[in-house]
This record gives structure tokens, sequence and C-alpha cells, in this order.
């Protein structure tokens, strides 16, 4: 025959049980969430550098449009300005 005792003891246990299960299961899915977010998060920053390589220039395809943009920004590097002369004025009405 069981007692109160006994049986409080066997609910005891039935729910120790269950909220272990319980437990367990939202562990192994936490656990998966965040397996999948570091997995993402390392595909992701192995794919950077990719996109930041840098293209090598083809000198021999275009070597006058190089030349060109090479003195264009020598010029804006020199700050090179109009020469003043005697003949050029800055109002015509003068």
């Amino acid at each position: 025959m069981l007692t109160t005792r006994s049986r409080f003891l066997t609910l005891a246990f039935a729910a120790a049980a269950l909220v272990a299960g319980s437990v367990t299961g939202a562990f192994e899915r936490v656990a998966t969430v965040c397996t999948t977010a570091y997995r993402f998060a390392c595909d992701f920053v192995a794919s950077v550098p990719a996109a930041f390589e840098v293209p090598r220039l083809a000198l021999l395809s275009r070597p006058v449009e190089l030349v060109q943009a090479c003195a264009y920004a020598l010029g804006r590097a020199k700050r090179e300005r109009p020469h003043v002369r005697s003949q050029w004025r800055m109002c015509p009405s003068i």
C-alpha cells in the first residue's frame, strides 16, 4: 500500500523528469540557434575581404587615358592657376 509520502515523491520525481526534459529541449534549441548564428557570422566575415580586393590596373590597354588622368591629378595637386598676361582682362568693359 502506497502512503501519501511515497505518492508525493513519485509525483515529484515525475515533475522533475518533465522539467529536465523541457530544459534539455530548450537548451538544444538555443544551442542550435547560437551555432547557426555563429556559422552565418563566420561565413560573412570570410566573404568580406573578397569585396575589398584591389583590382589590378591594366596599364597596357589604355596608356593614353592613364597619362591624361595622371596629368590632371598632378595639376590639381599643384593647384596650377591661369597665368595673367597683359592682354587678359577680368572685365571686358575696361
